[in-house]
C-alpha cells in the first residue's frame, strides 16, 4: 500500500520484544540519571523510560507503547502497528490506567483499535513511567492493573530577559515493511511567554514473517477493494498502516505559575489489523488539554482540564475480502464510532511538615459514545439492511472521584503511603435496533437475521442505567535496610467498573458479535448489563540489592492478586440464548461477558553489572526474567492473553559518542493453561537476536540496527489469532467459503534492518 506522506519508525509487532540498552532495563534505579518531569504530585514508579533508554528505543519503535518493551512484567497485546496494548502481570487494555499529559482516554471502538498510546508519536515522549499491580490514588483510579503515566514534557522557557528558538527534526527507515517516516518539533519561548509545534508522519506497508507461516499463498476470489491480488506464503497480511499526528502548545508564566493550552491532532487513514475481521479505514481526533501549576506557601496546585473528539471508521482494508452476497453485489460493512470525553481534575499536594506530605483531589470525566453500523446493500439480498444497526446508541459513562493520600518519611530509612479514593461511575444507553427491527417483517423482506429484534429487544426492557460505587485504597511501606538493600510492601483494594461494550453491546449474531473483539482471538462477544465491577485485593513485594553505586543490582518483585468478579467470556448458544451446553473446541465462537473470579501470581527479576572499564569502552550486561500466572477461578482454565515465561539480556558497549547493544531473547511456548472458553492458540517458544548501534555529536545522533538477526519464525504469544486475510465476515471456514482457518497465530516481524537519524537546533 503506497502512501501520501513518509513515516517515522517502522518495527511494529516483532519490536514488542525488541528493546534498546538502557541503564538497568529502564528501572528507576538506574546507574545513569534520567530526567523525570516534576508535576505538582512526584513519588516513586515501578520503572522509568527516559534519557538514554528512551533515545534508543524510538529508534527502533513506531509504537509508543513498545517503548516500555524494556521493562519486566510488561508485555503487548498486538493490535495495529502503532497500537499495541500495554499488558502488565497479565492484567491489560481498560484494567490498566494509561494516561497522556494528565488525560485518561478512552478507547472509542468496538475493537480498541485508537488505544490511548496510539494519539502521541514515540517522538513526542520525553517519560513514561510504570506503576506494576498497586496504583497510588492520586495518580488514577477506576483500573485494577496499574497505571501508565506519558509525558511530552513541561513548558520551556528562556532565561530572564532572554529568548530561545530550540528544536530537533529526526527521520527513519526499516526495510521490513518498507517503513519510513519523519518528525520535526520547534519551542520559541521567552521568560514568560513559550509556543511549542510538534508533528510527525509515519507508514509502512505489510511486513514480511521469518518464513512462510500459511498454507495459501492468495486470496481465492476476486472479491477484495484491489481485485484478485497475491498474499506471500510469509507476508503476514493486514499490518499496513499511515499515521501523522501534530500539535501546538501555548504556555505562560509568572513567578510560580504555569499554564498551558494545547491542541493536539490525529489523522490515521488506514491502520490494518492481522487479528480483527476489520480494518481502520479512518481515524481522526481533535484533543484541547488546559493544564494549570502553581507553587504556593502551603504547596503545590495542579488543576487542568480537556475536551476530545473522535470520528472513526472500520470496513475492509485491501487484503480482506470487500464485496459479499450471492451476487457480491454488498459492498463491504461500514462501521463508525463517535464520542466526545470532558474531564476535570484539580490536584493539591499540602506540605504538613518536611517529611509529611497530604495529597488529595478531585476528577470528574463524561465520556459519550454513539456506535452506529450503516446498511450496506438492500433487502432480501443483504442481511445488513435495511435499517442502521445501533451497537451503542447514545453510551454515557460519568465518573466522580475524589481521593485522599498521605505520605510520611518517619525516618531516612522507613517511609509510608496510605491513599483512598471514593469513584460514583455512572452507565447508561439508549435503545437499540438492528439491520431489522421486528420478529414479523413486512411481505418480501426476509425474516430476522441472527435474532436481531429478539436481542435488541431483550436490551432495550433491561435496566440499562448501571451505578457503581469504586472504594479503592492503597498502602505501601519502604525500608532502606542497608546502603546495600531496599524493601518496599505494598497492599491494595482497586476496582473497576465495566466500560460500555462490556455492558451494553447486545447482538448474538455470530456476524455482529465478531465485530464486537478487543482481545484479537478471532471470536465474538456482546455484553451484559448486569455486570457487576472488578476487584482485585493485591499485595505486591520489591526486594533490592545493590552497591552503593548501583552498578551492580538484583530486584525481585513478586506479586499476587485475587479479583473478585473477573470479567471473563462464556461460549454462548445465540439460538437458545444461554450458554453452550458442552465446550466447542478447535474453531471461533460466540462469546458473552460475565463476572467470574480470578487470581494472578508471578515474580519480575532485573539486574545488571558491569563487565569491564577499558580503554575501549565500558562493557556492562542488564537482564530481565517475567513469570506470570492467571486463573478463572470458575472454569478452572487460564485467563486469556497472559504472557509466557520470558527474559532478555543486554550486553552492551559504551565509548565516547558510541553507544552499542547486543540483544538475546527468550520466550518459553504456551501451550499450558489456555482460556479454553476463547478456545486460545497455543504458541510455540522461541528465541530472537537483535543489534544495535548509535552514535551521538553535541547536536546529532545515528541510529542503526537489525532485529531478528538470523530471521527467526515464530509466533506472538499475545498476538492472537491471524485473521488478516480471506472473507473475515464469516465467523468460520467451511468448504463453500474463504474465511480464516482456526489455529493460525499471529507471527513477528522477520529480519529488519533499520537506521534513523536526530538533529537537535
Amino acid at each position: 500500500m503506497t502512501s501520501r506522506i513518509f513515516s517515522r519508525k517502522p518495527l511494529v509487532l516483532a519490536m514488542s520484544f525488541a528493546f534498546a540498552a538502557g541503564p538497568v532495563w529502564a528501572q528507576e534505579s538506574t546507574a545513569e540519571p534520567v530526567t523525570v518531569d516534576v508535576t505538582a504530585t512526584r513519588y516513586d514508579a515501578d520503572a522509568v523510560v527516559a534519557g538514554k533508554e528512551l533515545n534508543m528505543q524510538r529508534a527502533a519503535n513506531v509504537d509508543s507503547a513498545t517503548l516500555m518493551t524494556n521493562v519486566s512484567g510488561v508485555a503487548f497485546q498486538v493490535g495495529g502497528a502503532v497500537s499495541s496494548i500495554p499488558v502488565i502481570r497479565g492484567l491489560a487494555d481498560d484494567r490498566i490506567s494509561v494516561l497522556v499529559d494528565g488525560v485518561d482516554a478512552i478507547a472509542s471502538c468496538p475493537n480498541h483499535m485508537n488505544t490511548p498510546l496510539s494519539y502521541i508519536d514515540p517522538s513526542s515522549v520525553k517519560s513514561l513511567r510504570v506503576f506494576k499491580s498497586i496504583t497510588p490514588v492520586s495518580i488514577a483510579g477506576n483500573s485494577i492493573g496499574g497505571a501508565v503515566v506519558v509525558s511530552t514534557g513541561q513548558p520551556q522557557f528562556a532565561d530572564a530577559g532572554k529568548k530561545i528558538v530550540t528544536g530537533n527534526v529526526g527521520g527513519f527507515y526499516s526495510s521490513n515493511g518498507d517503513g519510513r517516516g519523519a518528525n520535526l518539533s520547534v519551542t520559541a519561548a521567552t521568560d514568560w511567554l513559550s509556543v511549542t509545534y510538534k508533528g510527525s508522519t509515519s507508514q509502512q506497508n505489510n511486513y514480511k514473517a521469518g518464513g512462510n507461516f500459511k498454507p495459501q499463498s492468495s486470496v481465492s476470489n476476486p472479491y477484495t477493494t484491489s481485485g484478485t491480488i497475491s498474499i506471500a506464503q510469509n507476508e503476514v497480511a493486514s499490518t499496513a498502516y499511515e499515521s501523522t499526528n501534530q500539535s501546538v502548545a501555548l504556555a505562560l508564566k509568572h513567578d510560580k505559575h504555569t499554564v498551558q493550552l494545547q491542541y493536539s491532532w490525529q489523522d490515521i487513514p488506514y491502520e490494518l489489523y492481522p487479528n480483527q475481521r476489520m480494518d481502520m479505514t479512518g481515524n481522526t481526533q481533535e484533543r484541547y488539554n488546559l493544564r494549570y501549576w502553581g507553587g504556593f506557601d502551603w504547596g503545590n496546585l495542579e488543576a487542568q482540564y480537556y475536551h476530545e473528539n473522535l470520528n472513526h471508521q472500520m470496513d475492509f482494508g485491501p487484503d480482506k475480502q470487500y464485496w459479499y452476497g450471492s451476487n457480491n453485489s454488498i459492498p463491504g460493512m461500514p462501521m463508525y464510532t463517535n464520542s466526545n470525553t470532558d474531564g476535570v481534575k484539580v490536584k493539591g499536594d499540602i506540605q504538613l511538615s518536611d517529611t509529611s506530605l497530604l495529597r488529595t483531589g478531585a476528577e470528574y470525566q463524561h465520556y459519550y459514545l454513539n456506535d452506529y453500523w450503516p446498511a450496506s446493500g438492500t433487502r432480501p439480498v443483504s442481511n445488513m439492511a435495511p435499517y442502521t444497526f445501533q451497537n451503542i446508541n447514545g453510551g454515557l459513562q460519568q465518573i466522580s472521584s475524589v481521593f485522599t493520600e498521605w505520605e510520611k518519611q518517619f525516618d531516612p530509612q522507613f517511609k509510608a503511603l496510605l491513599g483512598i479514593r471514593y469513584s460514583l461511575v455512572n452507565s447508561s444507553t439508549g435503545n437499540v435496533h438492528g439491520y431489522n427491527t421486528a420478529y414479523a417483517p413486512p411481505p418480501g423482506v426476509s425474516p430476522d437475521t441472527g435474532n436481531q429484534a429478539r436481542d435488541a429487544g431483550l436490551l432495550n426492557t433491561a435496566n440499562r442505567n448501571n451505578n457503581f460505587n469504586d472504594v479503592d485504597v492503597v498502602a505501601t511501606a519502604s525500608y532502606k535496610a542497608s546502603q546495600h538493600q531496599d524493601v518496599e510492601l505494598g497492599v491494595s483494594r482497586q476496582v473497576r467498573a465495566p466500560n460500555l461494550y462490556e455492558l451494553y453491546s447486545w447482538s448474538s449474531w455470530s456476524m455482529a458479535a465478531s465485530m464486537n473483539n478487543y482481545v484479537g482471538d478471532g471470536n465474538g462477544y456482546f455484553g451484559n448489563p448486569d455486570l457487576k465491577p472488578e476487584t482485585a485485593y493485591t499485595a505486591s513485594v520489591k526486594y533490592d540489592l545493590h552497591t552503593e553505586d548501583r552498578e551492580w543490582q538484583a530486584k525481585a518483585e513478586p506479586f499476587y492478586s485475587y479479583v473478585e468478579n473477573y470479567i471473563d467470556a462464556v461460549q454462548w448458544n445465540s439460538t437458545t440464548n444461554s450458554p453452550q451446553s458442552s465446550l466447542v473446541a478447535n474453531q471461533f465462537n460466540v462469546l458473552r461477558y460475565v463476572n467470574q473470579n480470578a487470581n494472578l501470581a508471578g515474580i519480575d527479576l532485573d539486574g545488571q553489572m558491569p563487565i569491564a572499564k577499558t580503554d575501549f569502552g565500558r562493557f556492562t550486561a542488564q537482564g530481565l526474567f517475567s513469570w506470570t500466572y492467571g486463573k478463572n477461578l470458575v472454569t478452572g482454565y487460564g485467563l486469556y492473553n497472559v504472557m509466557p515465561v520470558n527474559g532478555k539480556v543486554n550486553f552492551t558497549h559504551r565509548y565516547g559518542g558510541w553507544d552499542n547493544q547486543l540483544q538475546f531473547v527468550a520466550v518459553a511456548n504456551k501451550n499450558n493453561f489456555l482460556s479454553v472458553e476463547r478456545n486460545e492458540i497455543p504458541t510455540p517458544g522461541y528465541f530472537l537476536t537483535n543489534l544495535k548501534g548509535s552514535y551521538s555529536w553535541a547536536n546529532v545522533r545515528i541510529d542503526a540496527g537489525i532485529n531478528n538477526v538470523f530471521n527467526t519464525l515464530y509466533y506472538q504469544p499475545l498476538g492472537g489469532a491471524y485473521v488478516g486475510q480471506g472473507q473475515t465476515m464469516a465467523l468460520n471456514k467451511t468448504s463453500t467459503n474463504n474465511a480464516p482457518v482456526w489455529g493460525t497465530a499471529v507471527p513477528g516481524m522477520g529480519i529488519s534492518y533499520y537506521t534513523a537519524l536526530n538533529v537537535k537546533f
